[in-house]
């Protein structure tokens, strides 16, 4: 008896070799979970706690609490410029992951094709798989990594359905301009595309470079998917809360498919993500100037290393350090390292 074909056709991370090999050595210090190391902010600890003695241990509004969707819509519309109606427009989803997973299979027919930028989170691949798409790789080059219009016109086809955009980006650390994420929305545009925005990383920005979302001018709401989560920018990813904004329709069949796969999001998560957007907001200060440090001190360390070139990321926690000259595979010298 075997997994269907569905399943057989994501081939498992091969980060997930490394991570194996380090784990037999626990004098290694890993440095390649992409989750934030800081606790969740005590406020935040406390309202998810008091949500539980309060019995928030049961299940919401499939969409997600209204009060937690309202207080979503206004900062949308003060910290991102985009106009989305909490109650038909806004998901609360368990996790950002369920957000872009339920997106994908709300929008992609079987042999659609999604342009996904490269390198990326390896997960974006196997969501369109699932959904028996076509994953189209467009390959970017350092040391910005921003793509052009060329790079992603040159992929589009008559099956092609929508462009997946993460700026800022894991794992490059790129932050897209706004004029470049402005040319990938008239593109999309043009051909009758969506954009699916996985836009988890916003607040992670260092250097004045600023995130800019393609959802917050009018002529392309209706066409883009934003997709967000409270696990970066809170240290909350294990609380599993994130949310997803898009047009009524693709609301619809978004909300109809996060409820085959989770039923809600978890309540008192939900409390503790409401507490997050209205209290105070200093926590999130406090670990970019950390994350601004690391930055610093991991780059120059790096690139004292004969070998490893590696150009400040924009933002996000990920340092994306070029090894062309060694001549080997990424793999090849992680396993080298380790051994």
């Amino acid at each position: 008896m075997s997994v269907s074909k569905r399943v057989q056709s994501i081939e498992p991370s091969p980060i997930r070799k490394i991570i194996d090999l380090a784990e037999t050595r626990p004098e290694i210090i890993g440095l390649h979970a992409g989750e934030p190391d800081f606790p969740t902010p005590k406020h935040i600890v406390e309202a998810g706690s008091r949500a539980l003695d309060d019995g928030y241990t049961h299940y919401t509004h499939g969409a997600g609490l209204l009060q937690l969707r309202e207080a979503i819509s206004r900062k949308l519309l003060l910290e991102n410029g985009i106009e989305a109606n909490p109650k038909t427009e806004i998901t609360a989803t368990a996790g950002g992951f369920a957000a872009i997973f339920a997106a994908i299979q709300a929008t992609i027919n079987p042999g659609d094709e999604v342009i996904v930028l490269q390198p990326s989170w390896p997960s974006y691949t196997g969501f369109v798989k699932l959904a028996d798409g076509v994953p189209v790789l467009v390959p970017l080059h350092g040391p910005d990594f921003e793509p052009s219009r060329a790079d992603v016109k040159g992929c589009i086809s008559e099956r092609t359905r929508m462009i997946l955009v993460n700026s800022p980006n894991n794992p490059t650390g790129a932050v897209y301009s706004q004029s470049c994420l402005l040319e990938l929305a008239r593109l999309a545009k043009e051909h009758g595309l969506l954009i699916l925005a996985d836009e988890a990383y916003e607040k992670i920005v260092f250097d004045g470079n600023k995130h800019f979302s393609i959802a917050s001018r009018s002529e392309f709401k209706d066409s883009t998917i934003t997709v967000n989560s409270f696990s970066k920018t809170y240290a909350m990813t294990g609380w599993r809360i994130g949310y997803v904004v898009a047009n009524e329709t693709i609301t619809n069949g978004i909300r109809k498919m996060h409820g085959y796969m989770a039923s809600c999001a978890p309540a008192s998560a939900q409390k503790a993500a409401l507490e997050a957007l209205l209290g105070p907001q200093d926590c999130i200060d406090e670990m970019i100037g950390e994350y601004q440090r690391r930055r610093d001190l991991i780059v120059k360390g790096l690139n004292d290393i004969d070998g490893f070139q590696c150009t400040p990321p924009k933002g996000t926690f990920y340092a994306f350090p070029s090894v062309s000259k060694l001549g080997l595979t990424s793999a090849k010298i992680a396993e080298t390292l380790l051994e």
